[in-house]
């Protein structure tokens, strides 16, 4: 647990998540996440919701190594996070499976903090996120990497397959690669480095924050969003040694 500016910031393993906590975190993303888009037409303007149920189902599944790290605002649920852990080529992944930041709180890097204290105590190889969201991308290559700057495309390239694969988490194991970088499809309406997964939450305030982000002279690696489609980003993370301190790998950029 950890405290700053005012904000309270919570880790709990997946049993100490009880029903009231997951219902804040279901009503905030229902509130506040997006609108489906024009092409889930029996949902068109409406909120994008989520329930319990599916909460649960989606980021704490039975038998899975899933936390949630939660910030509280004087008792207020600012932003949470979950994250699902699983092995991949003997060495462990962490892969964040919902990210969602209160409206109020917006603009304060909160969704930094919050991925910053999933590594806190582990020794975590790499780092996925699915999302169509661009501030969710860039928090996670804060949190995980060196920034959009210095992002590593080849790690997805080579291992976004192999780690979905192994995925206990259903709607990520599902998610079918997209893009140039995969080799599939071709132009800008093809993506780069995206993912299909069905999910048809309009994109008009991801394209908005987007083109935000390319104004502030920020060059974009991932390419477009194709309906339907969320961006995928794989980080790989640093090496601990004997003394608990992060090293800096010297691999070549797509070993894991």
């Amino acid at each position: 647990m950890s405290t700053s500016d005012a904000i309270m910031i919570e880790k709990l393993q997946a049993k100490d998540v009880t029903p009231e906590m997951l219902e804040g975190a279901a009503a905030l993303f229902s509130s506040s996440y997006g609108v489906w888009g024009p092409l889930a037409a029996e949902k068109m303007s409406q909120r994008v919701k989520m329930s319990v149920a599916r909460l649960r189902e989606q980021c704490l599944a039975p038998d899975t190594r899933s936390v949630f790290v939660r910030a509280l605002s004087n008792g207020e649920l600012a932003g949470y996070v979950f994250a699902t852990r699983w092995d991949y080529q003997g060495r462990q992944v962490c892969w964040v499976t919902q990210l969602c930041v209160s409206p109020a709180f917006r603009g304060q890097k909160l969704a930094t903090k919050l991925l910053l204290e999933l590594r806190t105590g582990e020794n975590d190889r790499g780092f996925g996120i699915l999302s169509s969201h661009p501030h969710a991308i860039l928090a996670a290559l804060r949190a995980f990497g060196r920034g959009v700057e210095e992002v590593d495309l080849g790690m997805a390239r080579v291992h976004a397959q192999g780690i979905i694969d192994a995925s206990p988490v259903e709607y990520v194991r599902g998610a079918k690669l997209t893009g140039t970088l995969f080799g599939i499809g071709s132009g800008m309406e093809s993506g780069t480095c995206c993912a299909d997964t069905s999910f048809w939450v309009d994109h008009t305030e991801p394209l908005t924050a987007l083109q935000q982000v390319k104004g502030r002279g920020v060059q974009w690696p991932f390419g477009e969003l194709p309906e339907g489609c969320e961006y995928i980003v794989l980080v790989k993370g640093a090496e601990v040694d004997g003394t608990g301190q992060r090293v800096r790998r010297q691999e070549n950029s797509s070993d894991f």
